[in-house]
């Protein structure tokens, strides 16, 4: 495959379209900054299918198309086109030249187009996959990815072999069934979200069914016990209604008895009660009359009560206040002496409080002379215990070092002989795996022979099969263009042969005279009499025109007869041009200059014809070379006309006439001689195509059977038993550098060991003697310690003393000083009592002597009142008698009354108890009717029953069961069916549809696991398949990395690249190890810049070993470079230019001149880019 051709036009700098053309050997992209070199490969990625704006150096997609100047206005439309030779077949498609073209218009749409047909982005990366050709792959190298391979900045190595192993299509293979892993897992995650769902719920409509199946067993046998209860009813209904109309009949008769009784009694009752109210009014005056007397004796005996109890009181009070009198002179006596008492106890006692002051401040004074004495013994103490403490933790310090040393040396004695014991181990496996590694390799070799020489035989039948698909590509070339040739020139035919059968274009006239079968000689038109050459036609079709449509007849009698035809059919009119009249053939005019050529050299026709068009072509001429200025020259001589070749315009002496030539101008001319060569040609095309369907048949059988001799399946097995070898070898080599690297650091460990076992017994001999000195010192300070020990006991002790005695004068001293304070206390408390009783003996006294002069006032008056009241008395005893006798006559008639109205009580009540049962009786029968409709009511709610119904049955049905049971039973099954609650009537349906749904997904679950399974054996089998041709071409690449770098630095320089994870390497890292010129760096990234760029060259080139790409694109990446490494540079690309095509970007001149061909980027109108190409092997 090969690179052709790039076409852009509308991208970034690119206004106007440019193409660059792609040969063999190597291409520059050269210019100064700014000028848009670097657009040109990122129009190569973006039409490869770049999607990120980042990597196009924008920020937003709609940004890469041309946003104009000063003097242009901005693009509408970005478009970039790839042209490749696919002559290798390695694109999978029949097609041999393949054109990528990707579009963007400033709207935001899109396409992309593949040999013009419009496809997908899938479609275009499906193409490039694993071919080495991408946006993102290692055929476009930018310098700024030498640092990311480098860094291995987002896995770029890792991306890199996995693109040169071929295995993208695999990662996407695996990506692709991973998600479909993943749709599966959870769509078998909601199945059994589902299940669950649906089990729970399937389990409680179960229930349901069940549970809707007993309430209608029971409902049925409830509204049958109902029906028969409620014939019971209305029997019994019937039978206490009946009795119920009796009672009332009785009870009525009875009340109107009472109602007569009642009025006789009414009458005689209203006569006592007149008597009785004239009795009544004498009695009250007589009662007003002594109630007045009687109210006037309870006046006076009340003013003299009044009076007693006040002489009373005031003799009480004087015994009192005598009595309080007498009571505090007692108290007052007793207070006194009691103040006198305390008054000397507080003497006595404040005496004894002024000598325990003294002493208490006296024993103080000692007990804080003590206390000092302490501290300074205590300070002493403790600053000797602080240095005795330190003198121990050295001591302690050096016996554990002492024995840390002692377990150190042992612990490396043990290591030293347990090192030694491994050491002969490894040593006795590290021969075994020198033996693997010599037997692997010979078995690698001799496998890669075997490998190699199929692949030989398989590249040379590859060769044969390409050599063969070129030729069947050719042959298919070649029969689909004269296929579209003979298609072009049959349409053609059918075209002209329907204009010229159905005279499209022409007049009514010439139409009628054609299909007229009275016109019998049918005579060809002017225009079908002429045939000229393609060049030619419009030119002498113009001219022509206006007689284009005459017929051409022999006589003058032949165009009479038309004439007369169309005349009478009244269809338009006709020319003639009449052969008879010719009498003679003129000859053509000579050309008036060698820049003209006359009509009639150009045109073809009959003899028969000739003369008539000498006449009208022998004056006019025909422009052999166009020429601008030819329109500005002067007007031809009189007669003559010159035509320009291709019909543009056309002078005479006169004037001239032209303008723009129609699309279907100069097809007129020669029909019918066309249709004759058309046919002609058509049937030549007929039989190359043919001869080229046998030729592809041929090559077609023999491709098969050169592709039924490939040797593929012997090729992956040999490369999968040479991966596995080389796994086998490269796993044996790793043990073996493990326990050849072991063995060297025991070696180097037990050196190690002795130098340190020296030097512990050398710290051993240093530290014992000086912890016997500080023993020896510790010794001396615990005498010392002793003697400052006892010094502090001995003060402690006496203060101790000291102290208790203060103590104990302390709480002497306080207990005096609360009892002088309490007598002081009580002393005030008696001076208040004393002020008290004196104060109430004062207040007493002179309350007594008002209380006894009151008495003295008072008792004279009571002898006289006396009297007066017995003179009372006896008047009222007189009223009283009167009052008796009036009395007794009113309460004898009243007695009367009230029997009278205890009577008729009697009666009413007699009455008010048959007006009850009246209307007890009239509300059991509205009970009754009430009962009745609630049964009637109930029926007809509950069961859709009319009691009519019932009532009206004749033949009652037979009730096995009494009313009670019957009842009973109603009420149970009514009490059980309240019980059941809401009741789901659908439920049954439901569990059917619900029970079919979840059958159906538990079949869905099973096909899903099943999915699952098998998308778990794909990407097993895509692992397997992906790590053999991972690890193969890692091998290969890695061989080559070294020959590459060595060839770029030194022959003893050192570089290798190694799995990190060995055991996974299809998700492994890949470090570089490179020590070019000696040197030994512990990171790659302390390389500088020209070595990074080197190494990643070497890298880059081991790859293209491996699996070369058909193009390689590097942009600015020699910049680092000196001029001695840009030499190394261009020698390897001149190398691999061979077998692939390199496009370098680059500023620097010698990379430049190493260069076969070089585009130069300008900007000669600022802000628009150009290409200029030079060839510099036509140069050399």
């Amino acid at each position: 495959m090969q690179l052709t051709k790039l076409e852009i036009k509308g991208f970034k700098s690119f206004g106007d379209k440019i193409t660059i053309n792609f040969n063999d050997g190597v291409t520059a992209i050269v210019g100064p900054n700014g000028c848009g070199k670097s657009n040109v490969v990122d129009a190569i990625r973006w039409v490869l299918g770049e999607q990120s704006t980042k990597m196009l150096r924008s920020d937003k997609m709609e940004n890469i198309i041309f946003n104009g100047t000063k003097n242009r206005k901005p693009a509408n439309l970005a478009e970039v086109s790839l042209t490749f030779n696919n002559n290798n077949n390695i694109l999978p498609t029949e097609f041999s030249t393949v054109t990528v073209t990707r579009k963007l218009f400033r709207n935001g749409d899109s396409e992309y187009r593949l040999n013009d047909v419009k496809c997908r982005l899938k479609d275009i990366t499906d193409l490039f996959l694993d071919t080495g050709v991408g946006a993102d792959s290692y055929s476009i190298i930018e310098l700024k990815m030498i640092d990311e391979i480098i860094n291995n900045k987002d896995n770029s190595r890792r991306n890199l072999f996995e693109e040169a192993s071929g295995i993208s299509k695999y990662k996407v293979r695996k990506k692709q069934t991973l998600a479909k892993l993943r749709d599966t897992e959870a769509d078998l995650s909601r199945v059994d979200d589902l299940l669950y769902e649906i089990t729970k719920n399937l389990k409680s409509l179960e229930n349901q069914a069940k549970k809707a199946e007993k309430y209608t067993s029971l409902k049925a046998e409830y509204r049958q016990s109902s029906i028969d209860l409620a014939y019971y009813k209305i029997a019994d209904f019937s039978t206490e209604l009946e009795r119920l109309q009796t009672q009332e009949s009785k009870v009525q008769k009875d009340a109107a008895n009472a109602h007569q009784n009642i009025l006789n009694a009414e009458t005689e009752l209203q006569s006592l009660r007149q008597t009785n109210l004239e009795q009544e009014k004498n009695l009250s005056v007589q009662q007003k009359t002594t109630q007045e007397f009687v109210n006037k004796i309870r006046g006076h005996e009340s003013e003299k009560k009044i009076k007693n109890e006040k002489v009373k009181n005031l003799q009480d009070k004087e015994n009192r206040l005598n009595l309080d009198i007498n009571s505090d002179k007692q108290q007052l006596n007793h207070v006194l002496y009691t103040i006198k008492r305390l008054n000397e106890e507080l003497f006595d006692e404040q005496n004894k409080l002024d000598s325990l002051k003294t002493n208490l401040e006296s024993d103080k004074s000692e007990v804080d002379e003590l206390r000092g004495q302490q501290q300074s013994a205590k300070g002493k103490l403790d600053l000797f215990n602080k240095s005795n403490a330190e003198l121990q933790a050295k001591i302690y310090k050096l016996e554990k070092d002492l024995a840390v040393f002692t377990i150190q040396k042992e612990a490396l004695l043990q290591e030293s002989v347990r090192n030694s014991v491994d050491t002969e181990a490894k040593e006795a496996e590290l021969q075994q795996f020198n033996s693997a590694v010599t037997e692997l390799e010979g078995r690698v070799e001799a496998q890669q022979l075997q490998y190699d020489s199929a692949n030989q035989l398989e590249e040379e039948l590859q060769g044969q099969i390409s050599q063969c698909q070129a030729n069947l590509e050719e042959l298919k070339a070649q029969l689909a263009k004269d296929l579209r040739l003979v298609d072009a020139k049959q349409n053609e035919y059918n075209l002209t042969k329907s204009l010229v059968d159905n005279l499209e274009g022409f007049p009514d006239s010439i139409r009628f005279l054609k299909k007229n079968a009275g016109w019998k000689k049918q005579p060809p038109l002017l225009s079908d009499v002429l045939f000229c050459q393609e060049d030619y036609r419009v030119a002498i079709e113009n001219y022509l025109e206006p007689i284009m449509n005459h017929y051409v007849v022999e006589t003058q009698q032949d165009a009479v007869q038309a004439i007369q035809l169309l005349s009478d059919a009244a269809k338009g009119r006709a020319n003639f041009f009449v052969l008879d009249a010719i009498t003679h053939s003129p000859s053509a005019a000579p050309a008036p200059n060698d820049n003209l050529m006359s009509a009639l050299d150009v045109i073809t026709v009959d003899e028969k014809y000739k003369a008539l068009c000498t006449m009208l072509l022998q004056q006019v001429f025909i422009l052999k070379h166009d020429n601008e200025k030819e329109l500005d020259e002067k007007l031809p001589a009189l007669g003559q006309v010159i035509l320009q070749k291709n019909g543009r315009y056309s002078k005479h002496h006169l004037g001239l006439s032209g303008g723009s030539v129609g699309l279907f101008e100069g097809k007129r001319i020669g029909r019918a001689k066309n249709l004759e060569v058309l046919s002609q040609e058509i049937k030549t095309l007929n039989q190359e195509i043919a001869k080229l369907e046998d030729k592809i048949t041929a090559e077609t059988a023999r491709l098969d059977v050169l592709r039924g001799n490939s040797q593929k399946e012997l090729i992956d097995e040999l490369r999968f038993q040479l991966n596995r070898l080389n796994n086998e070898l490269i796993t044996v080599k790793t043990k073996q550098e493990q326990y050849q690297a072991f063995i060297n650091n025991s070696q180097a460990r037990k050196k190690d060991i002795q130098e340190k076992i020296e030097s512990i017994e050398s710290d051993l001999r240093i530290a014992e003697p000086q912890l016997q000195e500080l023993r020896q010192e510790k010794e001396q300070s615990i005498a010392e310690l002793s003697t400052l020990q006892d010094q502090f006991h001995e003060i402690a002790e006496i203060l101790n003393e000291k102290s208790t005695a203060y103590n104990q004068e302390n709480i002497a001293y306080h207990q005096q000083l609360n009892k002088v304070s309490n007598i002081t206390k009580d002393l005030e408390f008696r001076e208040t009592q004393k002020d008290d009783h004196e104060l109430r003996l004062e207040r007493n006294s002179a309350e007594l002597v008002e209380v006894q002069e009151a008495l003295r006032t008072t008792i004279p008056f009571e002898d006289e009142e006396d009297r007066d009241l017995i003179a009372m008395y006896e008047q009222k005893i007189a009223l009283e008698d009167g009052l008796k006798e009036l009395e007794d006559n009113y309460y004898a008639d009243k007695q009367k009354i009230n029997n009278l109205e205890d009577a008729l009580t009697q009666q009413r009540r007699s009455k008010e108890q048959s007006d009850f049962l009246i209307s007890e009786i009239k509300d059991k029968k509205t009970g009754l009717q009430i009962d009745l409709n609630a049964l009637k009511e109930r029926l007809s709610v509950e069961f859709n029953i009319e009691l009519k119904d019932l009532i009206d049955r004749e033949d009652a049905p037979e009730i096995t069961e009494d009313q009670a049971t019957l009842a009973t039973k109603c009420s149970k099954l009514k009490k059980q069916l309240d019980e059941f609650g809401t009741i789901n009537l659908m439920a049954k349906e439901a569990f059917d549809e619900m029970n079919e749904r979840y059958d159906f997904i538990n079949k869905e679950k099973a096909d899903l696991i099943e999915a699952k399974g098998s998308l778990m054996a794909t990407i097993k089998e895509i692992d397997d398949t992906a790590q053999v041709q991972f690890m193969f071409t890692f091998d290969a690449v890695r061989n080559n990395f070294v020959k590459v770098f060595r060839s770029l630095f030194n022959e003893e320089d050192s570089c290798d690249l190694v799995l990190t994870d060995p055991s996974n390497p299809l998700d492994s890292d890949i470090d570089i190890i490179a020590r070019p010129k000696g040197k030994r760096p512990l990171s790659i990234n302390q390389l500088s810049g020209g070595e990074k760029t080197l190494t990643s060259t070497a890298l880059l080139f081991s790859l293209y070993l491996s699996k070369p790409a058909p193009f390689c694109i590097f942009d600015e990446v020699d910049a680092p470079l000196d001029d001695t490494n840009i030499d190394k540079f261009n020698n390897i690309i001149r190398d691999f230019s061979k077998n692939s095509q390199f496009i370098v970007v680059s500023h620097n001149k010698k990379t430049i001149a190493s260069t076969d061909i070089i585009y130069g980027v300008t900007m000669v109108e600022q802000g628009v880019s150009r290409v200029v190409a030079v060839d510099l092997r036509e140069v050399a």
